[in-house]
């Protein structure tokens, strides 16, 4: 049996024991990256269709998605994968990806995200670990080079994941006293994602617990201006009342 792994936390990439698949062109990419994303369930040619031409789909698009999976199973074939048909399985009215020893990344970062989850609270360093092997697995943005709509309306989930993984390694190590070793790169994630009330929060967690309350408030008089001047909006209720905490006027 083949060892089959698909790489999505970056660009896509695929291997047949180690061999390299040669993935072809963008449509090809996208019809991996949808079937991947679909986790074991079948997709209908029509899904397919839509994927690869969400506007104005060609009068050939069935024949085209047909030769697209032809194209990856020829591919695969290539690598050394020995039954390619039956990993990338036609099934009316459609397509999925099957195989026991199919594997990917994004299933290795999210069993180490769940693994922490469980692991966190009795031993929150080893939930450390486990995230920060996690967030190793990512190479750049998902499906990096992978340009139809549907599918960077997946990365960008995807994206919103390793952020949540980032703000739960950095609440444990701010509960193992770690504050020096999270400040810095809480502060290069707000200025990534000046919107986001998880990473303010815990930013200015860090400082209060470092005993650097005015830096604190400075963080969260930031988060204020930007929330005011790009949305017209207030900070939400938990950061008002960490700020009032530690001095801020309501």
């Amino acid at each position: 049996m083949n060892d089959i792994r698909i790489e999505v936390l970056g660009p896509l990439e695929a291997a047949v024991d180690g061999r390299p698949v040669a993935l072809g062109g963008p449509k090809q990419r996208a019809v991996l990256a949808a079937l991947l994303l679909a986790e074991g369930r079948l997709l209908t040619v029509e899904h397919l269709i839509d994927v690869l031409w969400p506007e104005d789909p060609p009068t050939t698009a069935v024949t085209k998605v047909q030769g697209h999976v032809s194209a990856l199973r020829k591919a695969l074939a290539e690598a050394g994968c020995a039954s390619p048909a039956e990993v990338l399985v036609t099934r009316s009215p459609g397509y999925l990806l099957s195989g026991a020893a199919l594997r990917s990344d994004l299933d290795g970062f999210d069993s180490l995200v769940s693994d922490a989850a469980a692991r966190a609270p009795e031993d929150p360093a080893g939930a450390v670990r486990l995230l920060t092997a996690a967030l190793a697995l990512w190479r750049g943005p998902a499906f990096a080079d992978v340009t139809a709509p549907a599918i960077r309306a997946a990365a960008a989930r995807l994206a919103d994941r390793w952020l949540a993984a980032a703000e739960d390694r950095a609440e444990f190590e701010i509960a193992l006293g770690r504050h020096r070793e999270v400040l810095h790169q809480l502060g290069s994630l707000l200025d990534e994602h000046p919107f986001r009330d998880r990473l303010r929060e815990l930013h200015m967690l860090a400082l209060i617990r470092m005993e650097r309350p005015l830096e604190a408030i400075a963080s969260y008089e930031s988060c204020r201006t930007i929330l005011s001047r790009e949305l017209g909006v207030e900070p939400c209720g938990r950061l008002r009342r960490l700020a009032a905490s530690i001095g801020y006027p309501s």
